[in-house]
């Protein structure tokens, strides 16, 4: 099969079938309805001469021809990506796709400011599409191992092999209880390890280590994927959780949340910018990078 400008299209379309499990899912992401989509999708078959997909009463899988495919398609789109940004930068404009992967809760951040780093990139003269996923640590390290995520931002306890770690801000966190909470209206002379651990929790499982360390046989009874699932938790009244400081400042100035102090008690996350090292980033990523580092230092 030759690769045709029409070819990659068709890829690109496959591709965001597959990781919005069908093609309704895809609609919004490809600008364009299922007509359209089945129309990428047929003659994308037509030209391979098999089937890619199973649709029906079970739902979108993928065949076993699909998912070779599949594999192959993301590594042609993202060194085609990273190839038009190169060739971007020989004409001295930034050029290509441009993506970036940062984890929640952090757009009102006035320590990260993410968002004036974008705007110095886009101030230049260019040519760039961007993509800005928000995910957990886990998810934005397989991004940055499978070339989906150029750029990362976040805590990142775990290190992976081929990725640089560049540290540019430390996140104070501190444990809380929503209005309804018992420990709301407890007296600061009250408050121990001891009497806090004994009250249900909710933790995010990629700090489960981290936010349970200072709490003596503590009660965790509900997991959550991000910030926002957290604050809905604490203020229900019924569980305590650790919340960055900066996130949580306005729910208790609303007099809706309460800061639990303790000696020992909160603890801080290590943010860095995280890269792959190899194959080389593309322009775009690296000045996207120095644009962020300007804007943190």
């Amino acid at each position: 099969m030759r690769v045709s400008d029409y070819t990659l299209r068709n890829l690109r379309t496959f591709c965001a079938v597959v990781e919005h499990g069908g093609y309704g899912g895809a609609q919004e992401i490809i600008g364009a309805g299922q007509t359209v989509i089945s129309t990428h999708m047929r003659d994308l078959e037509t030209a391979l001469g098999f089937s890619l997909c199973q649709r029906g009463r079970a739902g979108f899988a993928l065949t076993e021809k699909g998912e070779e495919v599949y594999r192959e398609a993301k590594r042609m789109l993202v060194s085609v990506d990273d190839c038009e940004a190169n060739l971007g930068a020989l004409r001295k404009i930034l050029t290509g796709h441009l993506r970036v992967g940062i984890v929640d809760s952090e757009a009102d951040n006035p320590d990260l400011p993410v968002h004036e780093a974008i705007h110095r990139f886009f101030s230049r003269e260019h040519q760039v599409r961007l993509s800005l996923d928000v995910g957990t640590p886990e998810l934005l390290g397989k991004g940055l191992r499978t070339g989906d995520t150029h750029v990362a931002i976040g805590p990142f306890p775990s290190r992976q092999p081929n990725i640089s770690y560049t540290p540019v801000y430390v996140e104070e966190h501190v444990l809380y209880c929503g209005r309804g909470h018992p420990l709301f209206s407890a007296d600061p002379d009250e408050l121990t390890l001891a009497a806090i651990a004994a009250y249900p929790m909710t933790l995010r499982p990629y700090l489960q280590r981290s936010e349970l360390a200072a709490l003596p046989d503590p009660v965790a009874t509900a997991m959550v994927s991000n910030m926002e699932a957290q604050v809905v938790l604490i203020r229900s009244g019924s569980f305590l959780g650790f919340l960055p400081v900066h996130f949580a400042r306005k729910w208790v100035e609303r007099g809706e949340m309460r800061a639990l102090s303790l000696p020992g008690l909160g603890w801080r996350s290590q943010f860095y910018i995280a890269c792959r090292m190899q194959p080389d980033l593309p322009m775009v990523a690296r000045q996207f990078v120095d644009d962020l580092i300007h804007c943190l230092s």
